[in-house]
Formats: structure tokens, C-alpha cells, sequence
């Protein structure tokens, strides 16, 4: 009696306590939670996700302050639709097909639309401007080219030195000839190489590439057109 300790379980503590009983069974007595509810918090949680996430670089470090970030037009578009909406397919460009091209004189015979795509590791073109054009290739050199969805086509074979006019620069080019080509011309990494090329957009959508001549050093800016359709598709030799 004269301890001023006193071990009482917690059995005997419920057993002669009501409010404390009470309190006791309302915290592990389980409740059924309202999908309301339920929704609210899980938007609550990744909303805060959703902040986390976006002051973090890809491999979890903290961006640099100072940095831009330039927001995915697609993600940008799932998040503003409504929940009930289905959202709709993205259908993009293959990697391995530029948007932009530029056109040249090719062996001094004719326009070719050419597009710029420095993903390429060689300068290609169709067979069909091949053969409208007239040039002799080289089938002893042949490769194969495989586009960013895997498919594999063999080239023909290579033409040596065509001449390609730009502006005021001719450029002699080495071009391996590329049959069913979605294309009809291709001026892939050499070119870009060769030229010193170097290209700027604008805020309208608009592009211009300068290219410098290796031999002269003579500077020309060519504005740059939206890739159209390979105009020698289903065309033959004359």
C-alpha cells in the first residue's frame, strides 16, 4: 500500500473503466469508407506525387534552378481531359522520317525535295528518283536501313559524286539507293557534317538551315518547307 506504483493490465484497466472501454472499441472497431471519400484521398495523394515529381529530374536529383521545363503536349492533354472521356490515340511521325526539307538541283536535271534528317547515318534517295533521274549506282555496296520501328530495307547499291545545287553551293554527294523508300530524298548525317550545317526554328514554326560551301567557305541560309509527299513515287525512267 505505501508503493506509490501500481501494474494494472489492460484488461483489468478496460474491465473496470466504461469510458475507456469505449474509447478502446471505437478505435479498432472497423468503418466502411465512402468511395467518395476514398477518391478524394487518392486525389490528395497524388496530387502531392504530382509536386514531388515535378521538382525532380528524371533520375530523382533536384532540377537546377534556373532550368525551363518544357511540358509534354500529350501528358498536357490527358490531364485537362474530363475523367468520363475516352483519350484519343497519338499517332506521331516516325523518328527515322524528318518534318522539314529543303529543295535541291540534283545532277543539274531536277528539283528533288530533300529531307533533313541528321538521325540518318547516310545520304539515301528512292529508287524512283534514281531512275528518273538516270543515275548509274553501284550494287556491289549495299546496307541495310532500319527505320526506329525496326523494319529493315536493304539498299541497291551507292552513286557516287551527284552533284546537289543549293542555293549558290554545289555539294557532290555519295547516295545509296533505297528501293520503295517512303521518301525521295534523304540528307542524312554526312550532309550536316559536310556543310557545317545549322538550324533555327522559330516561334511560328518556321526553320532555316545555314550551310557553309567546304571548298569556298561561302555562307547561304535556306528556309526549310513542311515534308510534302515523294513526288517520284510510281514515276519511270523517260
Amino acid at each position: 500500500m505505501a508503493s506509490p506504483y501500481l501494474t494494472v493490465s489492460l484488461e483489468e484497466i478496460l474491465s473496470i473503466s466504461p469510458d475507456m472501454r469505449a474509447r478502446f472499441r471505437e478505435k479498432i472497431t472497423p468503418r466502411r469508407v465512402p468511395p467518395e471519400a476514398r477518391t478524394v484521398a487518392f486525389a490528395e495523394v497524388e496530387e502531392v506525387a504530382d509536386q514531388f515529381l515535378s521538382q525532380v529530374a528524371c533520375d530523382g536529383n533536384p532540377m537546377v534552378p534556373g532550368g525551363v521545363v518544357v511540358p509534354d503536349p500529350y501528358e498536357v492533354y490527358l490531364r485537362d481531359i474530363a475523367p468520363s472521356r475516352d483519350a484519343a490515340q497519338l499517332t506521331v511521325a516516325k523518328e527515322s522520317h524528318a518534318l522539314r526539307s529543303i529543295v535541291g538541283l540534283v545532277d543539274n536535271k531536277e528539283y528533288v525535295e530533300a529531307i533533313v534528317d541528321p538521325g540518318c547515318q547516310v545520304i539515301a534517295m528512292s529508287e524512283n528518283v534514281c531512275h528518273a533521274l538516270a543515275l548509274a549506282y553501284d550494287p556491289s555496296i549495299r546496307l541495310n536501313m532500319q527505320s526506329a520501328n525496326g523494319e529493315v530495307d536493304k539498299s541497291l547499291g551507292l552513286v557516287r559524286n551527284v552533284p546537289f545545287a543549293v542555293a549558290d553551293i554545289v555539294l557532290y554527294l555519295q547516295i545509296h539507293v533505297i528501293r520503295n523508300a517512303a521518301y525521295d530524298m534523304l540528307l542524312g548525317r554526312p550532309f550536316d557534317v559536310l556543310t557545317k550545317s545549322v538550324v533555327k526554328n522559330y516561334e511560328n514554326e518556321e526553320q532555316t538551315i545555314t550551310i557553309c560551301c567546304p571548298n569556298t567557305g561561302q555562307l547561304a541560309t535556306v528556309p526549310t518547307i513542311v515534308r510534302g509527299h515523294a513526288r517520284f513515287r510510281g514515276r519511270t525512267a523517260a
